[in-house]
């Protein structure tokens, strides 16, 4: 992960699942359907019912396990002389393989009621794990490399947190929004650390001195911003759902609420993401 490329991979990964999530809910919310919280949502394509989205998560985390690990040296802990070696990669590789498991248990969980609350689980060992990693990623880094993974940190933990919370409170579409929005903060910060620390385009963007105290400002006002800006997209977002979407009671069929095992609103009227199913006059 210690070049552009590793941080902009895992950072599009978390953004665009966020985003995915956050989108659903407002579909939900604006429609006025009632609300079950959930950790993926289906396309809507003829795909409509099969975890297209933990498979894909499934496949970029292998990637990023191979990118990681991918030279035969790379798997090696130690060298000759007892010294560990290789560990960055190794700390980048557990990340990748802990949302393997969790992706996994997502479609696990959509099969079986036994597993539910499973996932939440898995998300909050994931992120929390994630955000205990980096906070031991540190040693010897310098001041300003060590804040911007602060915040990483930060963004990680509450996601874990918002995971358990929102599925225990599974009926309130705010704490829905507030895991997808962390979940989206935790993928730009993860592409604004690569840009930060390691430019693409160096030759017209000089790298970030790590050493200096005024950077350590501009690194924190700079992750509140990520923030703003995130809230104004939640708030525009529901503007426009809002006008392109019409409420349920000004629909012209009769909307039936019909539950899956898991307790998952079915719907067919709006985009099958929301699932409505729906009973012709």
């Amino acid at each position: 992960m210690g070049a552009f490329f590793g941080h902009a991979l895992p950072g599009a990964v978390f953004y665009l699942t966020g985003f995915w999530s956050l989108v659903n809910v407002l579909r939900v919310v604006v429609v006025g359907a009632p609300f079950i919280h959930r950790f993926w949502y289906p396309i809507d394509t003829r795909l409509t019912q099969k975890p297209v989205e933990p498979i894909l998560k499934i496949v970029v985390c292998v990637i990023g396990v191979l990118i990681e690990m991918g030279h035969s040296a790379r798997w090696q802990i130690h060298d000759v002389e007892g010294n560990f070696i290789n560990m960055n990669d190794l700390q980048h590789s557990t990340m990748y393989i802990s949302f393997i498991v969790a992706s996994f248990v997502d479609i696990l969980s959509e099969k079986s009621t036994k597993l539910r609350g499973l996932d939440a689980l898995c998300y909050f060992v994931c992120f929390c794990g994630e955000a205990f990693l980096f906070y031991f990623h540190l040693h010897g880094r310098e001041m300003v490399d060590v804040q911007i993974h602060i915040c990483l940190v930060v963004a990680s933990a509450i996601c874990g947190v918002s995971a358990v919370v929102a599925r225990w409170k599974s009926s309130n579409p705010i704490l829905s929004i507030t895991y997808s929005l962390f979940v989206m903060l935790h993928g730009t910060w993860f592409i604004q650390a690569g840009f930060l620390m390691y430019p693409p385009f160096h030759e017209k963007t000089p790298a970030l001195n790590l050493m200096d105290p005024g950077a350590m400002m501009y690194v924190t006002n700079l992750f509140l911003a990520h923030i703003l800006v995130l809230m104004v997209l939640l708030l525009l977002l529901y503007f426009i759902f809002t006008i392109i979407t019409p409420p349920v009671k000004q629909q012209k069929h009769y909307v039936k609420h019909q539950k899956s095992d898991l307790g998952s609103p079915m719907y067919k009227t709006v985009p099958s993401s929301v699932h409505f199913y729906v009973d012709s006059d």
